[in-house]
């Protein structure tokens, strides 16, 4: 990992700056799976509200950044097993802004958010990258499958890890 940039936990008056990276991190990720009228229609606020939520909730401690010298250019949560809810821990969110891929912050997200713990996540069925880096950290399809209507029908696949 570059020696300027660092991985922790994600602090409450951040959420401003993680709602803002998270939209650049969309735009980034899936540009070429949503229309653009999709992409010019998401805004800060509602990111906002979800990370102010998470960041005062009771798994807030399970929140991460990647930081470059002061800037925010990752982040990656995860929440844990919640009965009825999941059954194992739910890696809800990985994302890098593409000029700090390839310098080991994705693993150090990774590692950070979810350990070695047993866990589930759903990706992008058309984002063979991420999936490439969750196979290379033990994950596996299921074999689930669905789409998100509100993001004109985005397919995504289910993948999945024993602990260890």
């Amino acid at each position: 990992m570059d020696h300027t940039c660092s991985v922790r936990q994600a602090a409450p008056e951040e959420a401003q700056a993680l709602a803002r990276l998270h939209l650049e991190c969309w735009r980034e990720t899936y540009t070429h799976l949503l229309s653009p009228g999709f992409m010019a229609r998401q805004g800060v606020e509602e990111r906002l509200a979800m990370w102010r939520h998470l960041l005062a909730g009771p798994h807030a401690g399970r929140q991460f950044v990647a930081d470059d010298a002061g800037k925010l250019v990752g982040f990656a949560g995860s929440l844990p097993p919640a009965e009825g809810l999941r059954e194992q821990t739910e890696l809800w969110g990985i994302y890098l802004l593409a000029s700090h891929h390839g310098r080991g912050l994705g693993q150090a997200l990774l590692e950070a958010a979810i350990g070695r713990e047993a866990a589930a996540l759903w990706v992008a069925e058309d984002n063979p990258r991420a999936q490439a880096f969750y196979q290379r950290n033990g994950f596996v399809f299921t074999g689930a499958r669905d789409t998100i209507e509100d993001w004109e029908g985005l397919a995504e696949v289910r993948m999945a890890r024993p602990a260890g």
